[in-house]
Parts: structure tokens; C-alpha cells; sequence
């Protein structure tokens, strides 16, 4: 297949393909320096709106042996299929270098389509003062700067004319390509900048949003395990002294939420069984106030870390990239050791998240080796900050009894949808 065949492949090529003289020379490029203009990715279908020509020659060099990098995507966001084109004819005619004249005549056929002056400015990369003379020039020349201020929706009402949102995500990847457009799928006009990870921290949050609007139970059970909606100090207030094995639990790491670390160490001292342990994830901002609240009522015994894969955050105040989270280990009493216990796991994978995982949820295998080293089977584990069930999963691989509780019922909602699908499945 010849360059001059893309026209009759390519849905959204609306110019023209290049020369062949200006074909060879983009693949030249590309084989010395990479694709370095993302192609633009539909969203919706996946399709290239721009940059066939480069994912062309990227294919056939690839197809001969050639080593180029895996090319870079920019992933958006369309409406309609009127703003996909109007995207892609901008696009087309402002790198095909136009004059004056000609980009004047393309201003002017855009104008007429109800385009505000900045969003032709955006769509042909040029400053929208520059539009404006353009404009004139047309006035000049017909007596029409096709200057319109408003534009007639598909309803038939005429609005103010302005520059529509496309979403977009740049993406280095064809896996991270599937991963933006899931993202845009669930965040439709709402997307964040061009970045893909805060994309999907705001599609799992726009996932949970939606889970508190559905109803949730006060109380639902299943085999071996049960969650509670509402806050632990009131829900869990009928558990009978000394009745429980283990606490494992993820609080909240923000500032508002340290108090509560008082809270969770008097209600451990009532429930534990003697020399039994408290077993919380901490934050580090102010890990110290941790310790000293969960002191007030419980002995401190040991400190263990969880080392963390993938990405890691960067905590920009003090420049420091976090690759391990602390796990305090408190216990009701004199710390009566029963099973010997390693103080240093690995959360295994790469540490990505799905989209419809709670935000801050954690990996389940070092909540499994943290049951199985500090109860034993058939023994009561509580978490009275639920979150999305990670330790009541942990619990049903390990064959511990489990109750939860939290105070989102989105959370208690995601935590129920888990611990049912083990039911399920097994």
C-alpha cells in the first residue's frame, strides 16, 4: 500500500494524503527520531483523527525491522461528530502552512459555524488577535467578518458562542491508550488537564461519588463476615469486652482525621482480648501523633513497613518520593506473642488500580500475611475504617471471622460488591 492509498483507509483524513517526496521524508524522521507529535485518539472508537501519515510510517518501520519507540497519543474527548471534524480540518490546514489568504478563508468558514474567536485561535495555533485581522481581511474584501457572536445549538436555540471542552489525556502507550479512553468514558466532559494518572483518581472518585447515592444497608452479613454503615464508636459499640482477636485497619491519613486515632485506641483496649494487637497503616506527616494516640490506651509493641511498587507519591513540600508505608502494632496489655511475625512486606504487582477501585485502596497481600500473622483461623478480626473491604478479603483468604465498619456508605457499598464476588466465585 502506497502513501496515497490513507485516503481511502482513513475515516477522519479530510485533506489529501502527502506527496510521496513528503511522506518519505516524515518516515525518515520518524526512523531517526520517533513519532515526537502525538496522534490524536478518539476517545469514543479509538480511531486516529490525526497523525495517520506518522502511524503509517511507524508501522512500516516497524514491519521492516526498524527499532522506533512505541509513539506517544493524545486521547480526546469528542461530543459530536460535527467537533470531530472541526478538529481535524483545523488541524490538517494549519500544519499544511497556509498564507494569510488561505488561513483568512479558513477562519472565516469556521466563523460562519458559530466558532468563538479563541477557539479558532486554539484549533489553528495561532493568537486570537491574529484571527481578528484575519477577519478583517475578509471584511475588507466582501464586506462580512463572519464575526458572529453567537451559535445555534441542535435544540434550535441560539447560545453565546464559545470555545467548546475537548478532554484530552497524552499518553506514551498503546496500554495506557486503552486506559485514557476508559477514563474519558467515565469522566465524559470533567477530565482533568492532559494527565492520566489524576484522570483516573478522578474517574474512581466520580465511581464512588456515585455509589453513595444508591441505598446501603445499616447491616449486611455473609459467610464468616460482616459490614455495618455508620461510624465504629456507634456501630460497633455493642461488640462485648474482650472479644476480639485483632484490629487491622487503613484511618484516614489527613490532618482533620488524628483525633480519631484516640478514638480507635480506647475502643481497642475495650474489645481486644488481652495482649492481643492493634494493627494500623499510618501516614507519615505526623506519625509521631499517631504513636502518641494510640498510646493513650494501648502498649506499644513493634513498627512494620510495607514496601510499595509502581509510582510513588511525592510528597512536593518536602521532596521526597514515599516508597513504604509504616504499620503500627499496638497492643491491650503485655503483648503475648503467638505466632512469629516479619516485620517487612512487599505489596506485590505493579500498584495499578482499576477504575472502579476505591481511591485509596490498598493491595490485599500484605493484609492477608498480616491476618496470618497475628490471629489464627476461625479467630474475630475487626476494621472499624472499612474502606473498600481490603481487610475483610484478606480475612475470607485466610479463614478469619471479619466485621467492618465505615462511615461512606460508597465505600461500605464497594467493600459488600468484593466480599460478595469471593461468595460467588467460590
Amino acid at each position: 500500500m502506497t502513501s496515497a492509498d490513507i485516503g481511502t483507509i482513513a475515516v477522519w483524513q479530510v485533506l489529501p494524503p502527502l506527496t510521496e517526496g513528503e511522506y518519505a521524508s516524515l518516515k525518515a524522521d520518524i526512523a531517526e527520531h520517533g513519532v515526537l507529535v502525538p496522534p490524536v485518539v478518539d476517545a469514543e472508537t479509538g480511531e486516529i483523527l490525526d497523525g495517520h501519515h506518522r502511524v503509517k510510517a511507524w508501522n512500516e518501520l516497524r514491519a521492516a525491522g526498524i527499532r522506533v519507540p512505541d509513539y506517544p497519543r493524545d486521547v480526546r474527548r469528542f461530543s459530536t461528530d460535527e467537533d470531530r471534524i472541526g478538529f481535524v480540518l483545523a488541524a490538517n490546514l494549519f500544519r499544511r502552512h497556509l498564507d494569510r489568504k488561505q488561513r483568512a478563508a479558513v477562519v472565516a468558514g469556521l466563523r460562519e459555524q458559530g466558532w468563538s474567536l479563541r477557539r479558532v485561535s486554539d484549533a489553528l495555533g495561532v493568537h486570537h488577535e491574529t484571527v481578528r485581522r484575519d477577519l478583517e481581511g475578509v471584511a475588507d474584501a466582501t464586506g462580512d467578518a463572519s464575526q458572529s457572536t453567537t451559535v445555534v445549538g441542535r435544540d434550535r436555540k441560539t447560545y453565546p458562542a464559545r470555545r467548546p471542552s475537548i478532554p484530552s489525556i497524552v499518553v506514551r502507550s498503546s496500554r495506557d491508550e486503552s486506559r485514557a479512553r476508559a477514563a474519558l468514558a467515565v469522566l465524559g466532559d470533567e477530565a482533568p488537564g492532559r494527565d492520566l494518572r489524576r484522570a483516573e483518581e478522578k474517574a474512581r472518585l466520580a465511581a464512588l461519588a456515585r455509589r453513595r447515592s444508591e441505598d446501603v444497608p445499616a447491616q449486611i452479613e455473609g459467610p464468616g463476615w460482616e459490614i455495618r454503615t455508620g461510624d465504629f464508636r456507634e456501630v460497633l459499640a455493642d461488640l462485648p469486652d474482650q472479644s476480639v482477636d485483632a484490629i487491622i485497619t487503613d484511618p484516614p491519613y489527613n490532618l482533620e482525621s488524628v483525633p480519631l486515632y484516640s478514638d480507635l485506641s480506647g475502643f481497642a483496649a475495650r474489645v481486644l482480648k488481652p495482649g492481643r494487637l492493634c494493627v494500623v497503616y499510618c501516614g507519615k506527616h505526623v506519625l509521631p501523633e499517631y504513636f502518641e494516640r494510640l498510646g493513650e490506651h494501648l502498649e506499644y509493641m513493634w513498627t512494620a513497613a510495607i514496601f510499595l511498587p509502581g509510582r510513588h507519591n511525592l510528597f512536593h513540600r518536602k521532596k521526597i518520593f514515599g516508597r513504604w508505608r509504616p504499620v503500627a502494632m499496638f497492643s491491650a496489655g503485655s503483648y503475648e506473642p503467638r505466632i512469629s511475625i516479619v516485620d517487612a512486606l512487599w505489596a506485590e504487582g505493579s500498584g495499578a488500580k482499576h477504575l472502579d477501585d476505591h481511591p485509596w485502596q490498598q493491595a490485599a497481600e500484605p493484609f492477608i500475611r498480616l491476618v496470618e500473622m497475628v490471629t489464627q483461623q476461625g479467630e474475630l478480626v475487626v476494621d472499624p475504617f472499612l474502606g473498600s473491604g481490603t481487610t475483610g478479603v484478606a480475612c475470607s483468604a485466610a479463614t478469619r471471622r471479619f466485621v467492618g465498619a465505615d462511615l461512606d456508605s460508597g465505600a461500605v457499598s464497594l467493600a459488600c460488591e468484593r466480599l460478595l464476588s469471593i461468595v460467588e466465585q467460590g
